[in-house]
């Protein structure tokens, strides 16, 4: 029997054939407002209080205490949590990226200190913006997902999409392409108001729904309605 990681996220595991597999490693792409952060925070905030898998946030953009006081709006104490080691927060600021990079031990340390399960990193782009040849973000993009997949974790990378290529959208760095599933999030303007959408584009090894649902952040986070035409 597969072992499948459930989100927790209500409708998306409908779409997914249960959960992502165990070990995988997932781009979570977007435009710029479309509920990535969310998503992922949701994805580790429902692992450390539902299915007992301790999380690890690695956060290479926005600060820390910003993310906490943010998702306090859907009842999330990450503080508490991460008091708790139920969720380990790390941050490394755009100018530390290179830090990053050196310590995978660091990094490894933590996953097996806690027994981590789920690991995040938001955004993963940050990881390359620094690399103007093309060949050399390749092979720091293969690295990094040799290195996450070694780790056992289940891995959420966000990405923020910059157009669609053969309809299929992708970010600026083509992340995707190399990832094991890609779920993609829509904001999109209809007359006078914006819609948002969730769609699963890839999912390795996984019978998944083709359809575009439409989402809604609720005061308890992110929700897929799988049925509903968007």
């Amino acid at each position: 029997m597969e072992d499948r990681v459930k989100t927790g996220i209500a409708g998306l595991d409908e779409l997914i054939e249960g959960g992502f597999n165990r070990g995988q490693v997932i781009s979570v792409s977007g435009a710029s407002g479309s509920g990535k952060t969310t998503l992922a925070v949701q994805f580790l905030v429902n692992g450390a209080t539902i299915y007992n898998e301790p999380g690890l946030y690695i956060t290479l953009g926005e600060q820390k205490k910003q993310i906490f006081a943010n998702m306090l709006r859907y009842g999330w104490d990450l503080k508490k949590l991460e008091e708790e080691r139920k969720i380990l927060f790390v941050e490394y600021p755009p100018y530390e990226i290179e830090v990053f990079l050196s310590q995978e031990v660091v990094i490894r340390d933590s996953v097996e200190m806690v027994g981590v399960k789920r690991l995040v990193i938001d955004p993963v782009s940050s990881l390359l913006m620094g690399y103007g040849d093309e060949q050399k973000r390749r092979e720091r993009l293969l690295r990094l997902l040799e290195r996450l997949r070694s780790l056992g974790c289940t891995s959420l990378m966000t990405s923020e999409s910059v157009g669609i290529d053969n309809e299929v959208p992708l970010g600026k760095f083509e992340v995707e392409l190399f990832s094991d599933g890609i779920v993609y999030l829509y904001n999109v303007r209809r007359k006078n108001e914006r819609q948002r959408a969730l769609e699963v584009i890839k999912l390795r090894g996984t019978k998944h729904s083709n359809r575009i649902c439409p989402i809604e952040f609720t005061d308890h986070g992110i929700e897929v309605y799988a049925n509903k035409e968007f």
